[in-house]
């Protein structure tokens, strides 16, 4: 039954309409054809958004895109916010100026947890919380929440989150500046007293964010020299160095000017960079962040409770970078040898870097191993490409039990089909007893540029906005990171097709992924969750960490935005 597998095909999303970012009254039905973008060869690519119709109904990739030329002949919308608002607001939200002053200034007095998850007293207060959950795609956690937070918000957190910003300036640009209205010149309007409960920076920081929509906006109706006039307002109040969204603004807005140079020829499209061996300051910053380790321990707990009882133990681990993870598992081995003692422990590590310093980190898990009496094989599988992977490569044993461990792994392979599915058929051939698996919880792999486009900057708002938390005073770390994130942010806005590498898809195309090959979701123990929360209370700010159950799995987030996701699976 190992090999018979199920063919690997595209999925089918037909008639999922209900909740498509873009309006469906026909008032911009010919320009969306036009400005999908080029076509995206990724034959993996309608994982990405359950609310597009296949390319057979809707002409979802088109090759007839509208070349550069004079931008006075290019259709120009109805209004310049239709797109941005059916992401970011959805129809029919209206809302007096008086309401936005008043619903303000209650946020800005009294802004916890509590108060920003619950209170939801207009169509104003909706907006800028949740900006209406992109046009009916809910962005917040909405499982069970593990750990009550309200009234948590320290008295440093009252300003407004990055993420928050970022709402209330998509709250100014969509329904405050008149129709045809030309934003390189901004003057005035009568709006602006909404933000009169802001603070100075505040403020600023709004007006650089809309700034960022209303030029991302120019780019995706393919209006470059106008786009080009708003980069360089952004590009000047920026910086790499400033707040949070000065950071984050001067990120996409360079992934933006490299879209337009890209699109009009003044820059070549190069090859994907291959990822780089994270530096020691990126290391540093990260091991400050709780994601990680919640993400690591979760999985590790729930790996140690099905082969505890095991006296031989094969651990595959498919992207296993320093290797710390593994000693924790050696540890709770050793606090039960001696009701349970354990023959060998094996860890293969499966490697496509050749950068890696795997001999290091396998020499080091042998150490820790030997200190704890735990008899201990190492291997690493190194391979340029999944697709090079066999069975035999993992020399397993009649009498083993094998778990495999993929942090952050399979995303890597939405681009490359052939690559993934290779991998999960020596996956179902070994047989594992359990499969634990985590992912980034937001979708990159959506064609439309300006639902990507949004996507992407709200969630690494809030990434951003955990790092200044958690590592402000590391600023190198940060900076690094930041960097790495920048490089990210570019491949995602920046580029289409087969160059666009970095994407990632929700727990629910998983989940629909995996189905496909016989796999069923196993769910998390009590155990696995307390063990989630106790490592998220062991950091600083572990408090602002979000846990939540989606179905069977854990969604870990910050302030409430879904971050990762962990689960486990075996197969039928």
């Amino acid at each position: 039954m190992a090999d018979d597998f199920f063919p690997f095909t595209p999925f089918d999303f037909n008639g999922s309409l209900a909740g498509t970012f873009f309006p469906s009254n026909g008032i911009h039905q010919n320009q969306e054809t036009e400005l999908r973008g080029k076509e995206d060869d990724c034959p993996f690519g309608e994982l990405g958004d359950f609310n597009f119709v296949s390319p057979d109904q809707s002409g979802f990739y088109q090759q007839d895109i509208l070349k550069i030329g004079n931008e006075t002949d290019y259709p120009q919308p109805n209004s310049d916010c239709v797109i941005l608002n059916e992401i970011l607001f959805g129809i029919g939200n209206d809302f007096t100026l008086s309401e936005l002053i008043q619903e303000k200034s209650k946020i800005s007095d009294n802004l916890n947890a509590d108060s920003i998850s619950k209170q939801v007293l207009s169509p104003c207060l909706e907006t800028l919380q949740l900006l209406n959950s992109y046009g009916g795609k809910v962005k917040r956690m909405k499982g069970t929440d593990l750990e009550k937070r309200g009234g948590e918000a320290s008295e440093e957190n009252k300003s407004l989150s990055t993420e928050e910003i970022l709402r209330v300036a998509g709250a100014r640009y969509v329904h405050f500046f008149p129709e045809g209205h030309d934003e390189f010149y901004m003057p005035m309007h009568p709006c602006d007293f909404a933000l009169a409960g802001l603070s100075v920076d505040e403020r600023n920081d709004v007006e650089l964010a809309h700034v960022l929509f209303a030029a991302a906006e120019k780019v995706s109706y393919q209006q470059y020299e106008r786009a080009s006039r708003l980069l360089q307002r952004c590009e000047w109040a920026a910086s790499p160095s400033g707040n949070t969204v000065q950071r984050l603004v001067f990120y996409f807005a360079k992934a933006l000017r490299k879209r337009i140079n890209r699109e009009t020829g003044r820059e070549t499209i190069k090859e994907p960079k291959v990822d780089e061996v994270m530096s020691l300051e990126a290391l540093r910053g990260c091991m400050k962040l709780p994601f990680q380790q919640v993400m690591h321990l979760t999985a590790v707990q729930a790996i140690f409770e099905h082969v505890k009882l095991i006296s031989i133990v094969h651990l595959i681990d498919l992207e296993i970078r320093s290797g710390v993870h593994w000693s924790a598992f050696m540890k709770s081995l050793e606090d039960l040898k001696d009701e349970l003692p354990i023959n060998l422990l094996k860890i293969t590590a499966v490697v496509s870097d050749k950068g890696h310093l795997i001999e290091q980190v396998g020499k080091w898990l042998e150490n820790v191993a030997e200190s704890l009496n735990i008899p201990f094989s190492f291997k690493a599988i190194l391979v340029s490409d999944m697709m090079e992977l066999k069975e035999e490569h993992f020399e397993t044993e009649e009498h083993e039990m094998v778990a495999i461990y993929s942090p952050l792994v399979l995303r890597t392979m939405i681009t490359k089909p052939a690559s993934l599915e290779n991998l999960m058929r020596v996956i179902r051939k070994l047989n594992p007893s359990i499969m634990v698996v985590s992912e980034i919880e937001a979708n990159y792999n959506i064609s439309s540029f300006v639902n990507r486009f949004i996507e992407s900057l709200f969630f690494t708002a809030s990434y951003f906005d955990c790092l200044k938390t958690c590592i402000e005073e590391d600023e190198d770390s940060r900076r690094k990171i930041e960097g790495l994130c920048g490089e990210g942010i570019e491949n995602v806005v920046a580029s289409e097709g087969s160059d666009r590498v970095v994407r990632s898809v929700k727990i629910e195309v998983w989940r629909e992924f995996f189905g496909r090959f016989r796999m069923e979701e196993m769910e998390l123990s009590d155990s696995c969750l307390s063990q989630a929360k106790f490592v998220a209370k062991g950091f600083a700010y572990g408090k602002f960490c979000s846990l939540e159950k989606n179905q069977k799995c854990l969604i870990v987030g910050w302030k409430e935005t879904p971050i990762i996701s962990v689960s486990a699976w075996r197969f039928l």
